[in-house]
C-alpha cells in the first residue's frame, strides 16, 4: 500500500484566493501566457506555517501537470537550495505570473499590470500575516521585480525590516550557450546561501551551511516532496526530470503537453 502523504491543499484566505483569481481573459488578452493550462498557484505550506518564502516567475509544462509551481527541474534545484537552508517543509513558493508563459517579450512587460500586481500582492500579504516568514529569497529578475513592487506597499513597507532578504539567478539561468554558466549560477547561489543562513531563526532542521561545487551534487537535487503536491502524483514524477515537453506541432504549441514515463 502507498502512504505517500501529499498535500491537503490551502486553508483560509489562501483558500480564498485559490477560489478568487484572475480569470484568463486578464492574460489571454497578453499572446505571451499559456491561458488555457490554467492557474498554478503554489507550491508548499498555503496555511500560515511557511518561515520561507520563495518567488519564482512563471509555472512550466511540469507544473501544468502536478498543478503545483517549481515541481520540475528548476523545482528540484530549488528544493535543494532551501534544504541547504534547513527548511523540509515549512516553506511557502509563490510566483511571479499565475499563468505559464508562451512568449517571455510579449508577456513580462505585464508584470505590473493592476489586476496582476494586485492579487500577486494578496498573496504575499497572506504569507506574511500569520507573521511567521523569517527569509525571502527571489529567483530571476521578474521574481524580485514583484517583491520590490510589493515592498513599496505599507504591507510590504512593514514586513521589510522582519525577514532576511536576497536575490538569486533564475534556478536555469545557466542554459546551453547562454552568458551564465552552471559555476557562476552556482557561485551566485552561494553568496544568496551565506546571506541568508545567518538569518534563519527557526529552521525545521538545524544545518551546517554547505556551499555548492562548480556542478549540482545528486544530494542537491533531491525529489520533489510528496507532501507538497497533490495525491496520487507518481514518484517519477517527483525524482525525475524532462517527462514533460510543449509541442513542437505548428499550431499547438500553445495547448499541447507531452508527455513520456522515464
Amino acid at each position: 500500500m502507498i502512504t505517500d502523504r501529499f498535500d491537503p491543499g490551502p486553508t483560509g484566505t489562501f483558500k480564498s484566493l485559490c477560489r478568487n483569481y484572475p480569470d484568463d481573459t486578464v492574460f489571454s488578452g497578453a499572446d505571451g501566457f499559456r491561458a488555457l493550462w490554467g492557474p498554478i498557484f503554489y507550491r508548499g505550506r498555503a496555511n500560515g506555517r511557511a518561515r520561507l518564502l520563495v518567488i519564482g516567475q512563471d509555472p512550466a509544462q511540469t507544473e501544468a501537470v502536478t498543478r503545483r509551481i517549481l515541481s520540475g527541474q528548476a523545482g528540484r534545484r530549488v528544493q535543494g537550495f532551501v534544504e541547504k537552508l534547513g527548511f523540509t517543509r515549512s516553506y511557502l513558493m509563490v510566483n511571479a505570473f499565475l499563468y505559464g508563459i508562451y512568449n517571455q517579450d510579449m508577456a513580462l512587460p505585464h508584470l505590473n499590470d493592476p489586476e496582476i500586481v494586485a492579487y500577486r500582492h494578496q498573496w504575499l500579504e497572506a504569507a506574511f500575516e500569520p507573521g511567521r516568514i523569517e527569509a525571502v529569497v527571489t529567483f530571476g529578475t521578474p521574481a524580485f521585480n514583484a517583491w520590490t513592487a510589493f515592498t513599496a506597499t505599507p504591507a510590504g513597507q512593514a514586513v521589510l525590516p522582519t525577514v532576511a532578504f536576497h536575490k538569486a539567478l533564475h534556478p536555469t539561468a545557466d542554459k546551453p550557450g547562454g552568458p551564465i554558466s552552471r559555476k557562476d549560477l552556482l557561485d551566485n547561489w552561494n553568496v544568496a546561501l551565506q546571506s541568508l543562513h545567518a538569518g534563519i531563526q527557526h529552521p525545521d532542521l538545524a544545518t551546517p551551511l554547505a556551499l555548492y561545487g562548480d556542478d549540482f551534487a545528486p544530494e542537491e537535487l533531491p525529489e520533489i516532496p510528496s507532501r507538497d503536491l497533490p495525491p496520487g502524483i507518481p514518484a517519477w514524477m517527483r525524482r525525475t526530470d524532462f517527462w514533460a515537453s510543449m509541442s513542437d506541432s505548428p499550431g499547438t504549441e500553445r495547448a499541447s503537453i507531452s508527455i513520456e514515463v522515464p
